[in-house]
């Protein structure tokens, strides 16, 4: 039996054992469930996966819910950390995410994700406005897997996370501190971190109320930096974060509230975001820095070097939102969501991260804004419910860029290249998603959305003054290109009750990404016009709360489709990574997550992902010194069989919680794992950015005191196991290889102070 057949033979044994067993369950318990006591049974999760909210055990969609509570009791600070709580959502480097093993991997504004992020029901067009930031005041994380376009603002093809703050809370005078300390196992010269989080909670009105947010955060870097630059060089290792939002809420009158909220966030440093170190020497180019350094290459170096006039990272995002709702009847609700954001970026890299002068420019200036409305009408009757509405997104990014290399002749500007990009996209849909309710047991479910896209960009490009002509961008001159594209995608399934705690359902669903430019050409003067990305899926699920509402088990099995796969790969030659569309991209699997109370205290969190995700087609650059025996026929290779990048077999969670009453206090005892099987960061299968298998665990214990004080302790990895977030090729010699740390990477020890009012 081939492999996807065990997959699929492997699921279905699941869904009919959870059948088997919730039917033995409801016979035995004779309609007990009902009446047993709260504490021994698992908590009802809450969710917005429809845009309404609603139980999740009745969503017919495939979704991880994380809560503030778990975030807190897990010491989870930002979206990268989300992977070990949701075994089917990975994160790389430079805001990279992937569902399923279907991501990007694409480090540009001006091309969406395949991975969607919405914070309070605003799609963001580009991830990188969350995947740094610190979570503050966070009411629940919700990762959908599959494709969202239907219900959602934006189309993200592969999945979306849904981020989902605490409104203001009408009447109430409230608020919390929250303090954090860390201790990590890096290199000698820093090891500290600290977060301090506080909110306060208003009433302005008997009607309206103000909620305020304020964050700040220092971190130490993972890596070490020698340091040999200018006396004037801007040197920022440290990470520094403040934050702070303002939300307020206004309910005139019953089915009637204006829900306005303003943020703004600035951060300062490349620690745990461009902490990269030499895994692998090569061609032994960079021992004389090695030796200069004082380091060894090797999976556990945290030492590089920095000659550079400048190695920093500078970002402020913020941004606005209007949410109007209005309930026109009981059975009609009007809503509009208008939102406006930003980012401005600006970095120099020393991009060899030693101490040759090989590759010490790598600067960028990036200016982004984007503006998105969202009408929506909800209707909910007895037999029809659903919602429709239209969209629009407007966003333009404005970038500078320019590489220079002297490759360690003492040359200034042996090679470089420089760009002076505008990019727009223009973005317009109408979407419906309706449920018919049959009977009392069955629905189905049917929805489409229609979009049209506008995408532009200008690019005036290798016009410095360097040594080596053409420049490493390609042509010199001012270029300009414009595409537009329309899209019909759809979805259309069916849900089943079979008892009050057992559903099942199965979708078949087409999703769609937008089309994009990057903001260079490339080697030639020909259009580099990203088109869009399509997806078909199919998806079968068992929603299960068994055993007198003991364990809640939820099994999801998927088929994905993916036409003109939007990627990132790695030109070995032009030492650049270049956009692509990859003919096709297959992936299934399994998906399970659940929840227990076998005794009164104890609660266990589980989750885990089985899948295979494989190009069927994609033309990409071969890996340095492969032969045409591993198939590289003039420095191109089929990558049809190979898994994109960062794609993983199987990945799992596991967490369990104690609580010890004591008086009117509490101790909980905390304790979890995470693993996931070894990656490829390449797309061409390269064995140097090969990373096997990652097993980490973590514990807390927290003792709270009469319900308004926590005092806790906690480590993150643990067993302190080295796993990088990202490998790569360093430039100047092919064959080395650069490792990428972030805050997930090294040991963490901490205690925290959590204080509520």
């Amino acid at each position: 039996m081939s492999r996807r057949s065990r997959l699929w033979v492997g699921a279905a044994a699941i869904a009919m054992g959870g059948f088997a067993a919730a039917d033995a369950s409801a016979q035995a318990a004779g309609g007990a469930g009902e009446s047993a006591d709260n504490r021994n049974t698992v908590a009802e999760i809450v969710v917005s996966a429809q845009r309404i909210e609603q139980n999740l055990q009745s969503v017919p969609v495939a979704v991880t819910a994380v809560s503030g509570a778990e975030l807190e009791s897990r010491k989870l600070n930002d979206l990268t950390q989300i992977q070990l709580v949701a075994p089917s959502f990975q994160t790389t480097t430079d805001n990279a995410f992937s569902l399923r093993g279907i991501g990007s991997s694409i480090f540009l504004a001006t091309v969406d994700s395949s991975v969607g992020v919405m914070v309070d029901d605003v799609s963001l067009g580009v991830p990188l406005f969350q995947s740094n930031g610190v979570f503050n005041d966070i009411a629940r994380i919700e990762v959908l897997r599959g494709p969202q376009g239907l219900l959602f603002g934006r189309n993200a093809s592969a999945g979306l996370l849904s981020v989902v703050t605490n409104r203001p809370r009408l009447g109430e005078t409230s608020g919390n501190l929250n303090v954090e300390y860390d201790n990590r196992d890096t290199a000698d010269g820093g090891h500290f971190g600290a977060v301090a989080r506080g909110v306060v909670n208003l009433p302005v009105t008997a009607n309206s109320a103000l909620r305020i947010n304020l964050l700040g955060s220092y971190q130490n870097p993972i890596a070490r930096a020698i340091i040999a630059a200018p006396p004037n060089a801007d040197i920022q290792q440290n990470q520094t974060r403040v934050a702070g939002r303002i939300k307020y809420l206004w309910e005139p009158s019953d089915g009637t509230d204006l829900y306005l909220s303003a943020d703004y966030s600035r951060e300062r440093g490349v620690g745990g975001i461009w902490d990269r170190t030499l895994r692998t020497t090569g061609a032994g180019v960079y021992n004389a820095a090695l030796a200069k350094e004082g380091a060894v290459a090797g999976p556990k170096n945290l030492r590089y070097g920095i000659d550079a006039p400048g190695n920093f990272r500078s970002v402020d995002t913020y941004g606005v939102s209007a949410n109007v709702s209005h309930e026109l009847t009981p059975n009609l609700t009007l809503s509009n969501v208008a939102a406006y954001r930003s980012f401005d970026l600006s970095l120099w890299l020393d991009t060899d991260y030693s101490l040759e002068d090989r590759l010490n420019t790598n600067r960028n200036a990036t200016n982004y804004r984007q503006y998105s409305d969202e009408l929506r009408l909800a209707y909910k009757g007895d037999k029809i419910d659903g919602q429709a509405g239209l969209y629009a997104f407007s966003s333009t990014t404005k970038g500078r860029t320019q590489i220079a290399a002297a490759f360690g002749t003492g040359i200034p500007n042996l090679l470089g290249g420089d760009f002076d990009a505008r990019n727009t996209n223009e973005s317009i849909a109408a979407f419906g998603q309706f449920n018919y309710h049959v009977t009392d047991a069955l629905s189905l479910i049917f929805g489409g959305r229609l979009t049209h896209d506008n995408v532009k960009m200008r690019t005036t490009q290798d016009v410095g003054n360097y040594v080596t002509k053409p420049g490493v961008y390609g042509p010199s001159g001012t270029f300009r290109f414009s595409r537009s594209n329309t899209d019909f995608s759809y979805k259309v399934g069916g849900q089943y009750q079979f008892t009050p705690d057992v559903m099942a359902y199965a979708t078949y669903a087409t999703g769609y990404k937008g089309p994009g430019y990057p903001q260079n050409l490339g080697s030639s003067a020909f259009d580099p016009y990203i088109a869009p990305e399509t997806v078909k899926d199919f998806e079968a699920g068992v929603r299960s709360t068994l055993l007198d509402r003991r364990l809640r088990l939820n099994v999801s099995a998927f088929h994905e489709k993916f036409t003109d796969f939007q990627t990132q790969t790695y030109d070995s030659v032009a030492a650049l990574f270049r956009l692509a569309n990859a003919g096709g991209v297959r992936a299934y699997g399994v998906e399970l997550d659940g929840s227990a109370r076998p005794v009164e205290n104890l609660t266990i969190n589980f989750g885990a992902t089985l899948s295979s995700t494989k190009f069927t087609d994609f033309i990409t650059t071969c890996f340095p010194n492969q032969t045409v025996a591993q198939g590289c026929v003039a420095g191109q290779l089929q990558a049809k069989g190979l898994a994109p990048p960062s794609a993983a077999k199987f990945t799992s969670n596991l967490q369990g919680l104690y609580d010890i009453p004591i008086g009117d206090n509490t101790l909980t005892l905390e304790a979890n794992f995470f693993h996931r099987s070894g990656v490829n960061f390449s797309p061409n299968g390269d064995p140097g950015t090969a990373l096997g298998a990652v097993n980490s665990w973590g514990a807390s214990m927290t003792y709270k005191v009469a319900g308004r004080y926590e005092i806790g302790v906690f480590c993150r990895n643990c067993g302190d196991e080295r796993a990088p977030s990202f490998l790569s090729h360093v430039t100047g010699d092919p064959l080395a290889i650069l490792q990428s740390w972030n805050f997930n990477s090294v040991r963490t020890i901490g205690a925290s102070f959590n204080y509520d009012f």
